[in-house]
């Protein structure tokens, strides 16, 4: 849980409630709101969020610049921020819990609280349209000069945001990111004494999330998701295209955003290099104002990165191999698509008839391998109406679970195989000018159709029998669709069950295929396709758990979800100020501590307790080991928790 409030707050609580009666106003301090989150790693749910409606009243904020009424808008609190919107009481609510939840996870990933945060909160302004956020902005005396969807201005210390794309992942997204804008400049003052690559990048990475609508949870820093934007699909074609060293990303003024989330990610790829990452950005957040201006800030900047990473041109050629193992999942290729948990939902509405499209980078003949920067978030489990799949199998299957509950009897939805690009295609003397595929589709719950044509099929159109439709319509709309690659023959089963029924109702079709056609289903990628309605589609094609699910109970912070990050920092903290004078015992805990913390839950707690075991002793060997004494007295500081920055009230 987040922030509960300590007892000695409530005297405080009370004073507040007697100044706020005295000035008529109802504001509560940021003390007396929850703001309880159960985190599970990088999964945030919200428990209880207390948001208070002021109507007009003016809160007071870290804002560097008096931030004023507008009208048709209404202002709401929780505890650590303030909301300037017209979006209806609802949408402010939720808006504002989501904030809460990313809260713990920007102080994780910076390391520190903005000075002031116990009686002052981070302002946020969010219109439900452009032409209402160009009038917020005009009330608090700010000229709208971009073109995106959300702004976060230096010096000013508000962000900026509306919903400049109809999806709900956009709106989430738009204001995760403006407001990890927000708490850098309320802890340091600035963005833009940070490179592009970082300050877009960090952004990038935290408000990269997939959203359980059921269950009300987010979980942030996604590396692997099915949505756009999708930063690391682009960021690979990026490097692709123009392959780029660190030290020419770090001084490109306009660096594509998808670079900016590799190196970021990379840098916090290890426990060891997420400690490092943290010591990195303390100190070049710290630097002068728009260093990309400044070649000795420039110069300073990678000194800084080669004292904490170590030697350039080494950390080049692990950023080079860490991006040429990485792989993304996902493809978006045609508009437009949700997605909620592990199921992506159509906007199935795209110009000039097409399918909507996302190609999953999956081949059916490739063997699965397990990596943890693949699909990092959880998932819903598989139902017996899909599968059995499997991929890299003498007969490959795979599967999805279709879901026409929100348009039922509406559209089309299914997946493709054999996905061959106009580039792929143009090779093979094809000459196509759109993806090429062997479409598999439901239409309206009623009919099964294959669609071979781009392959030299001639077009399949079967009813589904009476008893599959009617075990959909008790299942909510629901059934599911296995494709499996036989030697000889594509089969395709669709299968549906009646809640109340142990049995499924089922009905099978295949298509015979000769060794070419069948090479190219196992050989090329796969779709989920969609048109004409909102259909949820939910694919499968591996058994077995994600490589790092994150379940919903209680869980430490972080990637890593190790007990010990706290105590882990401070180590490195101490280590990083001691230099040459480290002693022994010291480099012995943060070597361990580091090892262990990307090992067992068991393993971390050993480590845990090895800190605690060994601390005392530890700072003894400090208090002997030869160091200036300033530096002495703020390794053990550290090592008693003290934050990782040095924070100062934002610049004005």
């Amino acid at each position: 849980m987040h922030r509960h409030i300590r007892p000695w707050l409530f005297a405080l609580l009370i004073i507040a409630c007697i100044a706020n009666l005295a000035q008529g106003a109802a504001i509560p301090i940021p003390a007396a709101q929850s703001a309880d989150i159960l985190i599970s790693g990088r999964t945030f749910k919200p428990i209880r969020v207390d948001v208070a409606n002021l109507g007009q009243s003016l809160p007071d904020t870290l804002a560097g610049v008096k931030i004023t009424n507008t009208k048709g808008f209404t202002w709401y609190v929780s505890r650590h921020y303030a909301l300037k919107t017209d979006v209806g009481d609802a949408k402010a609510r939720f808006f504002l819990e989501l904030l809460e939840c990313a809260y713990p996870y920007y102080v994780h990933v910076f390391g520190a609280e903005p000075a002031g945060i116990e009686s002052r909160r981070m302002p946020v302004v969010f219109s439900k349209d452009r032409k209402g956020l160009e009038r917020a902005m005009k009330s608090d005396d700010i000229k709208w000069d971009f073109g995106g969807g959300g702004i976060t201005y230096e010096r000013i210390h508000i962000a900026y945001a509306y919903p400049s794309g109809s999806l709900n992942y956009h709106q989430r997204y738009i204001l995760i990111h403006e407001c990890t804008h927000l708490f850098q400049m309320c802890l340091t003052g600035y963005c833009d004494n940070t490179p592009l690559w970082y300050c877009e990048g960090i952004a990038d990475a935290i408000s990269s999330h997939v959203y359980d609508e059921r269950e009300k949870r987010i979980t942030l820093d996604v590396f692997d998701k099915g949505v756009i934007p999708n930063f690391l699909d682009s960021g690979l074609e990026s490097l692709r295209k123009k392959p780029q060293t660190i030290r020419q990303i770090d001084i490109d003024t306009r660096v594509s955003r998808g670079v900016g989330f590799l190196l970021v990610q990379f840098l916090r790829s290890t426990p060891e290099r997420e400690q490092r990452f943290r010591l990195f950005s303390a100190q070049i957040m710290k630097g002068p104002y728009r260093p990309n201006i400044n070649p000795g800030a420039r110069a300073d900047r990678i000194a800084a990165m080669e004292k904490f990473f170590g030697p350039l041109d080494q950390l080049q050629a692990e950023f080079s191999q860490w991006c040429k193992e990485r792989r993304n999942t996902f493809h978006y290729v045609e508009w437009g698509w949700e997605e909620d948990f592990n199921t992506l939902v159509a906007y199935g509405f795209a110009e000039g008839g097409r399918l909507s499209q996302t190609d999953l980078l999956l081949p059916p003949g490739e063997k699965p391998v397990d990596d943890p920067w693949r699909l990092d978030y959880a998932a819903a489990p598989m139902p017996p109406t899909v599968g059995p799949v499997a991929r890299g199998v003498a007969e490959p299957a795979i599967g999805a679970l279709l879901d026409f509950s929100e348009d039922p009897h509406r559209g089309v939805a299914g997946i493709g195989l054999g996905v061959m690009s106009p580039e792929q295609t143009s090779a093979d003397g094809l000459h196509a000018d759109h993806d090429t595929q062997l479409k598999i589709l439901v239409r309206e719950g009623r009919t099964l159709e294959i669609d071979g044509s781009e392959l030299s099929f001639k077009p399949v159109s079967e009813k589904i029998p009476d008893d599959v439709q009617k075990a959909m319509e008790a299942d909510k709309q629901r059934i599911g669709l296995t494709a499996i690659i036989g030697k000889t023959e594509l089969r395709i089963v669709l299968r549906a069950k009646k809640p109340d029924e142990p049995r499924m109702a089922e009905f099978s079709t295949a298509l015979a295929i000769d060794a070419a056609v069948r090479k190219r289903l196992l050989d090329q990628r796969v779709s989920i396709l969609a048109r004409d309605g909102w259909q949820r589609i939910t694919p499968f094609f591996d058994p077995g758990p994600r490589p790092e699910p994150d379940p919903p109970h209680i869980a430490p912070i972080g990637r890593w979800r190790n007990p010990a990050e706290r105590e882990l920092q401070a180590v490195w903290q101490a280590w990083t100020l001691l230099e040459t004078h480290c002693p022994k015992s010291l480099d012995r805990l943060r070597t361990a501590m580091t090892q262990a913390a990307n090992s067992s839950s068991w393993d971390q707690n050993k480590a845990l307790k090895m800190f605690q075991n060994d601390v005392d002793h530890v700072i003894g060997d400090i208090r002997q080991c030869g160091a200036a004494q300033e530096k002495i007295n703020a390794a053990v500081q550290k090592l008693h928790g003290a934050d990782l920055l040095e924070t100062a009230p934002p610049t004005r």
